[in-house]
């Protein structure tokens, strides 16, 4: 499937400039969906995507109102609940 999408370049300078410079724009579209199926996978399993800093406090939950949307699977419901 082909993907056409517009994102300000300012949000790509910006990843490279993290990433390296010498990344292309497909590798950062790739990864980024790839981590956005894994967290919604995540969250069908009914967990949560947290980040903490390096010694594990100032915890913060991933909020994305697509992910709100994702209906746990009754397996997992079943074993967490």
């Amino acid at each position: 499937m082909e993907l056409r999408v517009q994102i300000p370049d300012s949000v790509i300078a910006d990843l490279k400039a993290k990433l390296g410079h010498d990344i292309k724009v497909t590798d950062i579209a790739r990864d980024a969906l790839t981590l956005f199926n894994w967290a919604v996978q995540e969250r069908a399993e009914d967990r949560f995507i947290l980040s903490a800093n390096r010694d594990g406090r100032d915890v913060a939950r991933l909020a994305l109102s697509s992910l709100d949307r994702v209906q746990p699977n009754k397996k997992a419901h079943a074993v967490n609940g």
